[in-house]
């Protein structure tokens, strides 16, 4: 059997440290001279951006849940057998927050062949005019270059599987091969030996609201299923196209989108990266929390300033997340949020910003407490001063 797919290897970085997303624009142009920043409204070439743009107006024409900022980079395009490989830089300047993410499309490969990218996909080696290089490797030089540290607080991995073989339902896919989505999802190439409970219970994150498209997750993995080319997707698009255009003179652009290695059909990608971008925020809040307990000595004033950036932080996070059972942020977004356990976080966050707080005041009290013994001893020395003078 063989399969269509997009993949989508990302890198998440926090505390990037730019000065907002002017900051960001700065350190991208220095480093990348030759990278494009997008805007929704601004006609490009790339007919990849321009599937991003119809996606974008469309799902989030009124703003997404948080601002973003992104640079599409070109420098290299790998001689391997892929297509439409992009490079994407995306910053989050309200948390602060940074993906560099890898994005491109194979076709006719088997199914041990996405497993091993579920495995290992970003260490793979493609081969580029300069020589071999991994989406890693070339994400650690990009780090390095705009000022970042060169690893990764977290990593996703995204494929969207657009032919399945021969099958046209997805329902007889999980029913045949539950196993094999597991695998897919898990990068478990023993999916021949698990049992099939184990299997459709890791798929239990899921949400579709088409026939003829799913999306699984589990751990920091995604897997959508968009099976564009089948009846229930034809039969769907002619609907559409009667519908819209008896209702609104035509028919959006967005409907019609086929397969993009952006992932942006039915705005997955959006979704997955708020995920992902609240994931390493949330995490980063809590490994502040046990280095500043660790390392109590050293300047009052960084202390002061660190533990208000990151105060700051966690108010957003907290905000970003109450704001995931609001209906307009989307059903997909709230499973993918589930998946990830980031709800039930809520509360370790809201103890870690009283822990933060608590730290400042005892800093703070710290800091005077030191005032007024150096005072006090400099009373003493001064008085002790005046009597030695008065005896003399």
């Amino acid at each position: 059997m063989k399969f269509d797919a997009n993949i989508t290897h990302s890198f998440y970085y926090a505390s990037t440290e730019f000065a907002g997303e002017a900051g960001f624009v700065a350190a991208v142009r220095h480093a990348c001279p030759s990278a494009v920043f997008y805007e929704v409204d601004r006609a490009y070439d790339d007919p990849c951006i321009g599937q991003m743009q119809t996606a974008e107006r469309f799902l989030h024409g009124g703003g997404q849940a948080c601002k973003v900022s992104r640079f599409f980079v070109y420098e290299q395009t790998p001689q391997d057998a892929v297509t439409d490989w992009r490079m994407m830089l995306s910053f989050f300047p309200e948390v602060d927050v940074l993906a560099i993410s890898f994005h491109y499309g194979l076709s006719d490969v088997s199914a041990d062949h996405l497993i091993v990218l579920r495995q290992c996909g970003e260490n793979r080696p493609f081969t580029f005019p300069d020589g071999p290089n991994t989406c890693i490797g070339i994400a650690y030089r990009l780090a390095k270059q705009l000022g970042l540290k060169a690893e990764a607080d977290k990593c996703s991995f995204l494929c969207e599987i657009t032919r399945f073989g021969a099958y046209e339902e997805i329902g007889r896919i999980e029913q045949d091969h539950a196993p094999l989505l597991y695998s897919f999802l898990t990068g478990d190439e023993g999916h021949r030996f698990v049992p099939e409970t184990l299997a459709r219970k890791r798929l239990c994150y899921q949400w579709g609201s088409r026939r003829f498209i799913r999306i699984y997750a589990f751990g920091q993995a995604f897997l959508f299923l968009n099976l564009l080319h089948t009846p229930d997707r034809a039969d769907y698009l002619t609907h559409q196209a009667a519908f819209s255009t008896a209702a609104y003179g035509g028919c959006d652009p967005y409907f019609m989108m086929g397969s993009c290695p952006l992932t942006v059909n039915h705005g997955i990608l959006f979704s997955v990266e708020y995920t992902m971008m609240l994931k390493t925020l949330i995490d980063s809040v809590a490994l502040y929390q046990t280095d500043n307990n660790k390392k109590r000595r050293g300047s009052f004033y960084r202390h002061i300033s660190a533990t208000r950036s990151m105060r700051r932080k966690i108010i957003v996070v907290l905000e970003r997340v109450e704001r995931t059972e609001i209906s307009e942020i989307g059903e997909l977004s709230t499973v993918l949020l589930e998946s990830q356990h980031i709800a039930p976080i809520v509360d370790k966050v809201k103890y870690l910003l009283e822990l933060l707080e608590g730290d400042l005041s005892l800093l703070y009290s710290e800091r005077n407490n030191m005032l007024v013994t150096f005072l006090t001893v400099l009373g003493l020395i001064l008085a002790a001063w005046q009597i030695v003078l008065a005896l003399i």
